[in-house]
Formats: C-alpha cells, structure tokens, sequence
C-alpha cells in the first residue's frame, strides 16, 4: 500500500509542477496578461515619439517637410521600395502555384498532349533535358494533366497496385493512388469535382472536391511495368483519364524520355506574367485574400488586363531574382533549427516537420519555400513515419566539414550496413541551379536496383567526382567540373531504424 501510495504522490506532484511550469511560461508570453492589472504606468501625448525627419534606409535617405510629408523624391523610393518587396514575397509565396501550372503548360507544349486524356510516360527514365524539381531516374514515372474548367467532372482510373499522387492547381495534396490511397492497391475510379460543382455525384467513385480547376496527376511503376515501348504500352492499356460526361475516350500515351521540357517558373520577370495566367485563370477562393489584395497593388488582379509599364517591369525582373536568392538561401544555408535528421549530421529534411506546411496554427513559410523551391508533388506518404510504407527523402549539399559539394572534387560517402528499407534505396545528384538531374557523361544515381559492390562488413562505398576509383565504376557519380552538385537519399518503404533513427548515415568524405 505504501508502494503505491507514494507512486499516486508522485504522479500527482508530477502534475503539479507540470501545470505550474505551463502557467509560468503563459505567463511569460502574455498569454493570460490582464491589461486591467498590467496595462503600466499613465502616459500622455508626450510619450508619443515620432520617427525623425530624416531616416536612413537599405535603399536611400527618406526626408519628410513639416514633420511628416515624403519630399516628391523620397516618395519615389518609398513606392519602389514597397512594390520591390511586395513582388518579391509573392515570388516566394506563389511558388507552388507557378510550379504546377509550368509543369502542366510544359507538357501541353512540349510533349504534345492534346486532352486531358494524353499521358506522357518517361518509359526509359528521366534524363536531365526533363528539368522536373528532383525528379528521379530510378523508377518509370507517368503524367497526366487535368482540366476541370475543360472538361468538367474528370475520371482518372487507376489499375491495381499503381502508385501515384494527384495534387491540386496550389501544389496541395489532393490523393494518393495505391497502397497509401482509399483503393489500398486494389485500383479504381477516381472522381474529381471542379470548385463549387452543385451537379449529382455518381456512385462508384472515390470522389475528391479540387478547389482550383487544373490537376496534376502523377504515377509511378517499378519493375513490373517494363520500360521502353513496354511501359508505354502498359499506362496507355491500364491508366484511363477522361471527362465523366463522355466516359473513355481516344488518347495518346508518349514516351517522353529525352524530349526535353523546361517545367521551372522563370527566374526573372516574366514569372509575373506566369503568375498572372494563373490568377486570370483559376478561382479567387483558392487563393488567401491578404495575398491577393499585395497581388492587386502590383497590377495582377483577376479579370484585369495586366500592362506593367517599364518601372514595374524592372521591378518585377529584381524581385524575382531576390526571390530567387532568398530560397537559396533557405534552401542550401537553411537556419531552421530542426532541419538536420540527424543531430550530428549533414543530411537535411526536406519536409521540415510536416506536409501541409503547419506549425503551431500558422503558416510553416520558410517549410515550404524549402519543399517547393527543390521539389514537386506533395502527400503525406512522402513523409513516412509506417515502417514498410510510403517513402522518405533526405537531401545533402555539405561534406562532413560543412563546406558546400562542388563537382571538381572528388567524395566518398560510405553507406552503412543492414539499409533499413522494404524495397530499396538511390541517391542521384543533383544541379543546385536547376534543382533537376545532374548533367552528366556519366551515372548520376547509384542504388540497391543497380547492385553495387558490396564491402565485407555490408556497407557500400558510393564515390563522387570526375574519375571512379579502379574496380568502382557501379560505386561512381560524375560529377560536373564546373559547378556544384548537391543529393537526394529516397527509402523506398523506409523502415523502423530509419524511422527511429538508430541506423545512421554518414556525412560525405573529402578525398584529398
């Protein structure tokens, strides 16, 4: 009795203190200040103290006659200033937007789909003349581009065991197809509605609800689909896209391997031209009101013409490139404090904390610059916390000494033994400007599909450079002489040392 007498007074003092250090720290923060208690001391209009006359700023001296009234050329400044960084936070902010909207008029116009029903498939792997953000070329990728405003309520049939993702025209996550989505593997008839779609719903269907009206759909195979003209054949007899009004119809399935596409919002100021397609085209409602109310202040406003004259212009053409340096920034020198998974590691998360870009009620920003400024496609599935399911990506662009990888020196990164995954592993490299496959005369992704030399104790020996080590051609990545190179990690059904972190890879190695 004594024995658990004391163990309730300890889980009760336990309590206690826990709830007394929760009080402290709201208080701390303000969360319970009562300003009829702590509002201070009286004040008065004296206490006001206005900013001065003259104030120095990253873009100039601001001077203000009669205390207060912009002289005609600080004004100038001050509204240069003020569009600069207005345009410059919607680059960031509709990223995602522009990304999925370059890839679907990408494959419009450069693999020629003609319908909705067209899908390309990259039947030999993806080359680097495909510049899709991160995208592989270890497995057999299919695309599909929808049209909700075009063709109204679309139908994508999904064969069993096809995996896949379909995400909204915000770069949000619509389904999965496949193991991780509501077909469990078993295939079937998916249903997307376009926004405020008040007609009868057939059953049948897993029915989705898009709130923007374009769709990219993306699936995946593996060895089971072949490549070359096999592959083509296997998506264009097994995956159906089609409006619900007419049910199948005639479609193309293209191999696109090597065709080449640019995919990449640009990075100067004709991306504002792309984001005004965007804003004419797709609802108001998929949109945050407060981001397109800065929108509007720029000239882009739906259902306006947009005629940016020559200062805005060269506004637009800076703010993109700041842009653009500031998810460099966050990207490869990232300050985010949990960005590393593991402590005493460079291998970095490349989603932060979750996928729907959330933290603590608000917004995660820089989260999701980090994903959609080096990647495509978002599920939860990318993030997988279910041993044996899903996938999980981890991203390097640092040695062990934390200097940046560069393509003139040569690495060697030793992964450890006993790889924790269900179906298997890649690491492919990367060109940090593009965020696309690496240029190469040689291989750029070394992985378990490919069996790579083995050393005794189980770990293998993955070499980087201009020149593979004698015997080591599978172990080898050529890099490019002339610039950086950064990597991507996948586990494929990424299991519970992964997960739990006590199988630990290790950081890039020098080779002097």
């Amino acid at each position: 009795m004594k024995t658990k007498y004391l163990t309730t007074t300890l889980v009760i003092t336990g309590l206690m203190a826990i709830g007394s250090a929760a009080s402290i720290q709201a208080k701390e923060l303000g969360e319970t200040r009562n300003l009829f208690e702590t509002a201070g001391n009286k004040e008065t209009s004296k206490n006001f103290k206005p900013a001065p006359q003259k104030i120095e700023t990253n873009f100039g001296t601001l001077e203000f006659e009669g205390g207060t009234y912009p002289t005609k050329a600080s004004a100038k400044k001050i509204f240069d200033e003020i569009d600069l960084q207005r345009a410059t936070q919607a680059y960031m902010d509709f990223f995602p937007a522009m990304s999925l909207y370059g890839i679907v008029k990408s494959q419009i116009r450069d693999f020629g789909f003609k319908t909705s029903s067209d899908v390309g498939v990259m039947a030999d792997f993806m080359k680097s003349s495909e510049n899709y953000l991160t995208g592989n070329n270890s497995t057999i990728y299919a695309f599909a581009s929808i049209d909700l405003k075009v063709d109204g309520p679309t139908v994508v049939e999904i064969p069993p065991g096809m995996y896949g993702t379909a995400n909204d025209a915000n770069f949000r996550y619509l389904t999965d197809f496949g193991p991780t989505g509501p077909d469990k593997a078993k295939g079937g008839k998916f249903l997307f509605l376009p926004p405020q779609f008040k007609g009868e719903v057939p059953e049948g269907y897993y029915v989705f609800n898009s709130p923007g009206f374009r769709i990219w759909a993306m699936m995946r195979g593996f060895g089971e689909v072949g490549t070359g003209d096999k592959a083509v054949n296997w998506f264009k007899e097994r995956l159906k896209v089609y409006p619900l009004a007419s049910g199948p119809r005639q479609h193309q399935a293209i191999n696109i391997s090597g065709i080449g596409a640019n995919t990449l919002p640009p990075e100067d100021g004709s991306a504002f031209e792309m984001l005004n397609e965007v804003i004419q085209y797709e609802p108001t409602e998929l949109f945050d009101k407060e981001l397109l109310g800065r929108l509007a202040t720029l000239g882009i406003e739906k259902g306006k013409p947009f005629k940016p004259d020559s200062r805005m212009q060269g506004i637009f053409d800076q703010a993109a490139k700041q842009g653009v340096a500031m998810s460099r920034a966050i990207l490869y020198s990232s300050r985010e404090p949990e960005i590393n998974y593991w402590p005493d590691r460079h291998w970095e998360k490349m989603f932060v904390r979750n996928t729907e870009f959330m933290e603590n009620g608000h917004s995660d920003i820089d989260a999701r610059t980090l994903w959609h400024y080096q990647a495509i496609v978002v599920s939860p599935n990318l993030l997988s916390t279910t041993p044996g399911a899903g996938t999980s990506y981890l991203t390097a662009s640092k040695d062990k000494d934390g200097a940046f990888l560069m393509g003139n020196k040569s690495y060697r990164l030793r992964v450890p033994a006993k790889m924790p995954v269900k179906r298997f592993w890649a690491v492919t490299a990367y060109d940090p400007a593009s965020r696309s496959l690496l240029k190469s005369d040689g291989n750029i992704t070394v992985g378990s599909l490919g069996k790579p030399e083995v050393n005794k104790d189980g770990s293998v020996d993955i070499y980087f450079g201009q020149n593979a080590p004698e015997g080591k051609a599978k172990n080898f990545i050529k890099t490019d002489p002339e610039k950086g190179f950064f990597v991507v990690f996948r586990f494929y059904g990424p299991l519970e040392g992964y997960i739990n972190k006590t199988w630990v890879l290790n950081d890039f190695e020098l080779i002097k």
